[in-house]
């Protein structure tokens, strides 16, 4: 004990300088785990954000693929057209609060099938391509869907 209470006699802020740098360094750790959890949480909120959208692209192109593939079932002397050129429609702009698309569909066909190819793209440059594939030698005409190119 005699060594202790010379040590805080000699230098009477030796305590108090302690108990400020531990108390930086505990906030120091908190701070670093506050800014860590920020960052997560930020991160995941773009992803979700992101991921939305790519739902609501993917929504929007499979919407008009079902649309235009149940126009031309229900209309079949269209098919003829098909087999000797492709149609290609002009590009359509969809705004709906925060997201603005561009909607293009291309009709392929010959004797056999006919394909309705939906693509939805965003102003962020994100897109969504649904392919709907018309079954012409079956009755009733049968739809066979695919995503992507």
């Amino acid at each position: 004990m005699n060594v202790s209470k010379f040590i805080t006699k000699s230098r009477p802020g030796a305590a108090l300088i302690a108990i400020v740098l531990v108390g930086l360094i505990v906030l120091s750790l908190i701070s670093a785990v506050v800014i860590s959890i920020a960052r997560n949480n930020v991160r995941v909120g773009t992803w979700q954000t992101e991921q939305i959208e790519k739902t609501r692209l993917d929504y929007l192109a499979r919407t008009a693929a079902k649309a235009v593939t149940e126009r031309l079932i229900d209309n079949p002397e269209v098919f003829g057209i098909l087999n000797r050129n492709d149609i290609v429609s002009e590009t359509k702009k969809i705004t709906d609060g925060t997201i603005k698309v561009d909607l293009d569909i291309t009709i392929r066909g010959d004797d056999q099938r006919a394909v309705v190819i939906a693509k939805a793209t965003s102003e962020k440059g994100k897109s969504a391509m649904v392919r709907a594939t018309i079954n012409l030698t079956v009755s009733p005409k049968t739809v066979t869907w695919s995503a992507g190119n």
